[in-house]
């Protein structure tokens, strides 16, 4: 028997909700020449039973239980261990393909070989199903800075999975994310602009509702950790662009002088221009916050100095 030409990896925990969704949408693809790994990372719900009941339906479902719970980077790692397509991706419990999805991004990395990568956009549905908008994901090679990543609909090449060495499990919540830049300096990406391939679903139990902050620190620290390979990869341009963010996220946000004189330095060496509009940049976004966090302050000071204190 020959094996599928598409992997589809679908880690799951306590996902009973919307995974039905999910399968579905997997099966429903317009091309047929695929398997879907379904991870259980040890859910507590009924998970195990929806899962088991569609493999029972479908020989292309293969079903993995972890034996304790991994989290979604090793959880990813076990299933795409086990993949045998020539190209793989993966989805999420709660989100959904459109039918062509699969078929599309294939098409472009079949018509062009040198691609390894290809990822698009997304629709935002909500707990109901409802799209609500959309989110846009840039061309990486346009602008490093403004890129956020290869979002949820993406194919690769088998061989991006094996030399990237999996996904790191201590990038947990932005595993994505690092996998994906660190792909980056290795392999050529390809960016379909569109909204139609997938459905990205945002409710108040979903990562991107409620870790949003956390996401944003984590994903620049992952940057910082592969500087030296962007350093090599990126033209002088867009690498100046980089130290300047992080010029400012350093001076700004984190109040570390030391770094900010460091990547200030690195800038000075590009752009003289990126130094001074950051130097003038910087005193502003401060005082910015400044006024900000007083006005605050004054505001909840007035409030409790004037607000009648109830009656027990």
């Amino acid at each position: 028997m020959n094996p599928p030409l598409v992997s589809i990896v679908l880690p799951t925990y306590n996902g009973s909700r919307y995974i039905r969704q999910s399968i579905d949408s997997c099966l429903g693809q317009s091309i047929s020449d695929f398997e879907l790994i379904i991870v259980n990372d040890c859910s507590t719900d009924n998970t195990a039973e929806i899962i088991e009941e569609y493999r029972k339906k479908d020989s292309r479902i293969r079903v993995i239980h972890n034996t304790f719970n991994k989290k979604l980077p090793l959880s990813l790692n076990t299933g795409f261990e086990q993949a045998q397509g020539k190209y793989h991706t993966w989805t999420s419990d709660d989100n959904c393909y459109a039918a062509g999805a699969l078929e599309k991004m294939l098409h472009t990395l079949t018509e062009h070989p040198n691609i390894d990568l290809v990822y698009t956009d997304y629709s935002l549905v909500d707990e109901n199903g409802h799209v609500f908008g959309v989110r846009k994901f840039n061309n990486i090679y346009d602008s490093f800075t403004d890129w956020l990543g290869c979002g949820a609909c993406f194919l690769y090449k088998e061989q991006v999975f094996r030399v990237n060495k999996g996904y790191n499990p201590g990038a947990f919540l932005i595993e994505d994310y690092d996998f994906f830049m660190r792909a980056f300096l290795q392999f050529n990406f390809h960016y379909l602009p569109g909204y139609d391939l997938y459905f990205y679903r945002e409710h108040p139990s979903s990562l991107t509702s409620t870790q949003g902050d956390v996401v944003n620190d984590l994903a620049k620290i992952m940057i910082e950790r592969q500087m030296a390979g962007l350093e090599k990869k990126l033209p002088p341009p867009q690498l100046a662009l980089l130290y300047r963010k992080f010029a400012v996220f350093n001076a700004v946000q984190k109040n570390n002088a030391k770094k900010y004189k460091l990547y200030l330095a690195r800038l000075w060496k590009l752009s003289r221009r990126q130094v001074l509009i950051t130097v003038v940049y910087v005193p502003l976004m401060k005082l910015k916050y400044l006024v900000t966090t007083s006005v605050a302050g004054w505001g909840a000071l007035l409030r409790y100095c004037f607000t009648p204190k109830k009656d027990h």
